[in-house]
């Protein structure tokens, strides 16, 4: 799918096309028009809204640029790595190769991951818990994202992150 659009100016007709595409793309590939995650900068596919709705803060906001795979939206993850970056198979990290690669990673700095199965399913599993119970606005994912944006738009200190961290968990009951 043709994703050059994303980078038209938001008031011309390419864009106006790609919006159209990137929807009915969507429709087909995941059939509703309700509940689908907005890819516009201010929601980064944390919310979810009508066609209607998407198609306006698509113009209104724009679309986030980094969203470049659209797995939230029907584009099969494995699909899109191998053909955008040649991954073989043969590697134990091959599938995922290409992230170490673009942050420079090497063998040392991926940890040890294997002593506990359960441990990374446990952490995401625990996204999807609310805040603190009765909280319907954020889970602990996308309350931790929000943070970790601002302290990305406003050049916080990993200390004074860290810190602000501690106290927000002081704070809530």
């Amino acid at each position: 799918m043709d994703k050059s659009w994303m980078h038209s100016d938001r008031r011309s007709k390419a864009y106006e096309l790609g919006v159209e595409a990137f929807l009915n793309f969507y429709v087909e590939n995941l059939l509703t028009t309700i509940h689908i995650c907005c890819p516009c900068v201010k929601c980064v596919n944390l919310k979810l809204f009508g066609v209607g709705i998407i198609r306006d803060h698509l113009y209104f906001n724009g679309v986030d640029q980094s969203y470049k795979n659209w797995t939230f939206h029907g584009e099969p993850w494995e699909a899109t790595t191998n053909a955008s970056r040649n991954v073989e198979e043969d590697d134990d990290h091959s599938r995922y190769s290409f992230v170490s690669e673009e942050i420079e990673m090497d063998d040392n700095d991926f940890g040890d991951f294997g002593s506990d199965p359960y441990e990374f399913a446990n952490v995401i599993g625990d996204g999807d818990q609310p805040v603190y119970p009765g909280c319907r606005k954020y889970t602990k994912l996308s309350a931790l994202v929000k943070l970790y944006n601002l302290k990305a738009k406003h050049g916080m200190s990993d200390v004074c992150f860290t810190e602000l961290l501690i106290l927000q968990g002081d704070l809530l009951p």
